[in-house]
């Protein structure tokens, strides 16, 4: 039990650190183009430079931790991080600032698969609601980070940065609290090359999802209550909102997942992401910018089920696949929102939003039972 207690607490502080790549800088992007000496819109290539090494590396995190070396693996994704990320702090150049981006990417971008490896180390039924807590973290720190981001830059541009720090730190510390059991992370001898049909379908709602939320919500949010008139504030506490409503839904949902009721919640979280950003579409401006706020609702309820639906199937090897899903979500979702938003107005943009998130409702199938009758989602480590 007190095993099981530190390594809940190195999974969810992993978790804490791995997803303040973006939403911690934020807030500051102005003042660090300034600080660059280059335009506000270059700081995408600055936002981007940190999430698409995660594309690739999160794979590798999920071999590694797959076949017993989570803990070394951890332990050197964490320094990297950190010692990439704090390294900020001391560059004036936008492209060595790019460059630490690239590597503290590559150290950050299986940290979140990492945490969910160590959740899988303990035993039913804590795991399952460990889950839920951590894909809660995620959206509470979506919430946090950005105040912080704020708070800091208020000192300075590059002060920030300082946050890493506390990786390099969890680098000595959290690789400690992978207990000797995490061996048997080593992989369930299968016979197939690649993830079953229930992993691919989950996987492909993983990228459809990430591309709604950090295109159609955290990027258009912003962007349509700016077109309304809406202050630089106001907006800020409009996306804080977004994300404290998916933590709530994420909790509100929890005993559904303790039950394994994951096609309901599909189903449920799918059509109530098509159905608000159809809303969205066809309302006035007050009532798109509500309902975009409101929209958080269904990150909160398919993150989690996705996760958990993932993570016991053969011994959690595919959590690398799932954060590297993610990940190319969270890139193509700026890049194709942000396209259409520049060539259509709001209300078409937000449809196709609600057309993919209707799409995604094919993806969600009642897995059949493997060979020897037991459900895909029953087979734990």
């Amino acid at each position: 039990m007190k095993k099981d207690r530190r390594t809940l607490a190195g999974a969810y502080a992993t978790t804490s650190l791995g997803v303040s790549s973006v939403s911690l800088l934020a807030p500051v992007l102005p003042e660090l183009a300034a600080r660059y000496g280059v335009e506000a819109e270059s700081m995408a290539v600055f936002q981007m430079a940190v999430m698409l090494p995660g594309i690739v590396t999160a794979l590798l995190m999920g071999r590694l931790g797959a076949r017993g070396h989570l803990r070394g693996a951890l332990a050197v994704s964490l320094l990297v991080f950190g010692v990439a990320g704090a390294s900020l702090a001391l560059v004036e150049s936008f492209p060595a600032a790019a460059l630490l981006r690239v590597v503290q990417g590559a150290g950050g971008g299986g940290l979140v698969a990492a945490s969910f490896m160590l959740i899988g180390t303990v035993a039913e039924p804590r795991r399952l609601r460990a889950v839920g807590h951590n894909a809660a973290i995620v959206s509470t720190m979506m919430v946090l980070q950005p105040l912080l981001g704020a708070g800091l830059g208020a000192l300075s541009a590059a002060a920030p940065f300082g946050f890493y720090g506390l990786a390099i730190v969890a680098a000595v510390l959290v690789p400690r609290t992978v207990p000797a059991a995490a061996r048997v992370a080593s992989p369930v001898r299968v016979g197939r090359s690649g993830p079953p049909r229930e992993v691919r379908a989950a996987l492909v709602m993983t990228v459809v999802l990430n591309v709604l939320v950090f295109g159609w919500l955290l990027l258009l949010t912003p962007l349509i209550l700016d077109d309304a008139g809406v202050d630089l504030g106001w907006r800020g506490w409009a996306l804080a909102a977004q994300s404290a409503i998916a933590t709530v839904a994420t909790f509100a949902t929890a005993r559904w997942r303790n039950r394994r009721r994951f096609d309901a919640l599909l189903v449920g979280g799918w059509a109530a992401a098509a159905s608000l950003l159809a809303v969205a579409a066809a309302g006035p401006a007050a009532l798109t910018a509500v309902v975009l706020v409101l929209a958080g609702v269904f990150y909160g309820v398919l993150n989690p089920t996705l996760v958990a639906r993932i993570s016991p199937v053969d011994g959690g090897r595919w959590l690398g696949w799932w954060q590297s899903a993610a990940r190319l979500g969270q890139v193509l979702g700026p890049l194709l929102a942000g396209a259409l938003y520049g060539a259509l107005t709001p209300g078409p943009v937000l449809l196709v939003g609600a057309v993919a998130a209707g799409a995604a409702l094919l993806a969600v199938r009642r897995p059949r039972p493997p060979d020897g009758g037991v459900a895909l989602e029953h087979r734990t480590l």
